[in-house]
């Protein structure tokens, strides 16, 4: 375990960085049992925040794969009490904050039909929470911690102990955790983050479009799209970092307008499995065709899983110099991947990436350009070879990223 300061610094940075914790708050944590000392931690400081209510689920990726090889049949159809705990959190206005890791083949020889029959029944039973995570409606955080199966996938050549602190070291590294004022400096990344997506906002793009090997792809924005990224906030003002570390500035595209062929340039890691080399055939918004040169099978039934599985929710612009990609590391683990590279998702969209979307129903976002869908999975297409091109209404186009970097100043 690495020193008590640095797990203090980033259980702090999570908390007022990532939530925002303020006086009166409640807080849901989800955490996996490997990290007992540093859930503790990230308690005590949501308490020292001023947190009323600070509510713990422990996460076990052995016993949640035991469901798909011991469980019946109807086992795989259950809402879990998981589930109904986390809706009734946000229900309750709580805010949210997951400590995601896991092995990435911590679900290998499980029924992955079985898996996926689990992931629909439980996120429609959450499709609330989801919506109003998307629409920014309460404070949520993902951060991520070192665990056994994951830390030497990432460094095979290391023992499990280096490995760990190997992992540790990273991580504080592409949390900013190593500076001497690491609040201090989310806060200059946010602001920099923030101008970007408040100039790609001000450009008003009719469309993105991707340029490198294996990719060739066109998305069509909604009418009244917005940028998002960085720092943001519920709509009566609370700041918030959804993500820690975060790199990214990303919108929504329109659920019917996209074309052409796009290559993963990373694994995806997904519900402890890896989906290798893949790429999508893209028509009319809508993924067509697929292949993958490992797990296949599993990349199809995530866009089986309901009709908006199989469009773009998120269009995410990542630099090749952000502090994830400065580690030069395959993470296999999805909060990390999409920080380390451009990315795009399939399905939901966030609401918030619309103009006026707030006082829409589901139906009038849909007909907007908004995807809905009870999955959210980001894919990584970003490299040094990636550019990205915004078109304006006239045809005109403008680079956002060029060759994995910036293209312009702000």
């Amino acid at each position: 375990m690495p020193a008590e300061e640095m797990l203090k610094k980033y259980a702090e940075v999570a908390v007022s960085v990532g939530l925002g914790v303020e006086k009166g708050d409640r807080v849901l944590l989800l955490s996996p049992i490997q990290l007992p000392e540093f859930t503790r931690m990230l308690v005590e400081t949501a308490y020292e925040a001023g947190a009323v209510s600070v509510d713990l689920l422990w996460k076990d990726q052995a016993a949640e794969k035991a469901r798909f090889t011991h469980g019946s049949a109807a086992a795989s159809d259950a809402v879990s009490g998981t589930s109904h705990f986390r809706l009734l959190a946000y229900e309750m206005g709580a805010s949210y904050l997951n400590v995601f890791a896991e092995d990435p083949a911590g679900m290998a020889g499980a029924d992955t039909s079985k898996i996926r029959r689990f992931q629909k029944a439980n996120g429609e039973y959450l499709e609330p929470e989801m919506a109003g995570r998307g629409a920014l409606e309460v404070p949520w955080c993902i951060i991520s911690a070192p665990v056994p199966g994951w830390n030497n996938t990432v460094f095979p050549d290391s023992d499990p102990e280096a490995a760990t602190e190997r992992m540790w070291e990273a991580i504080f590294r592409s949390c900013r955790i190593d500076r001497d004022d690491p609040v201090g400096a989310w806060r200059d990344h946010l602001s920099e983050l923030n101008r970007r997506k408040k100039h790609l906002s001000e450009r008003a793009f009719s469309l993105l479009r991707y340029e490198g090997p294996g990719t060739d792809l066109v998305l069509g924005l909604p009418d009244g799209a917005k940028w998002e990224g960085g720092g943001v906030s519920t709509p009566e003002g609370r700041p918030f970092v959804p993500n820690l570390p975060t790199e990214e500035v990303f919108t929504s595209p329109h659920r019917e307008k996209g074309d052409g062929h796009i290559a993963a340039t990373k694994p995806l890691s997904y519900f402890g499995d890896l989906i290798e080399g893949f790429t999508f055939e893209v028509s009319d918004g809508r993924v067509v065709s697929s292949s993958a040169n490992k797990n296949a099978e599993l990349l199809e039934q995530i866009l089986a899983t309901d009709d908006g599985a199989v469009r773009f929710g998120e269009a995410a612009m990542v630099p090749q110099s952000g502090a994830v990609a400065a580690e030069k590391l395959v993470w296999n683990n999805a909060l990390y991947d999409e920080n380390d590279a451009c990315h795009i998702a399939l399905g939901q969209s966030y609401s918030s990436c619309l103009e006026g979307a707030s006082s829409m129903t589901k139906e009038e976002q849909s007909e907007a350009g908004l995807n809905q869908s009870t999955v959210h999975v980001d894919f990584v297409v970003g490299s040094p070879e990636l550019s990205v091109f915004g078109v304006l209404d006239d045809g005109q186009e403008e680079p956002i990223i060029s060759k994995g970097e910036w293209a312009f100043e702000v």
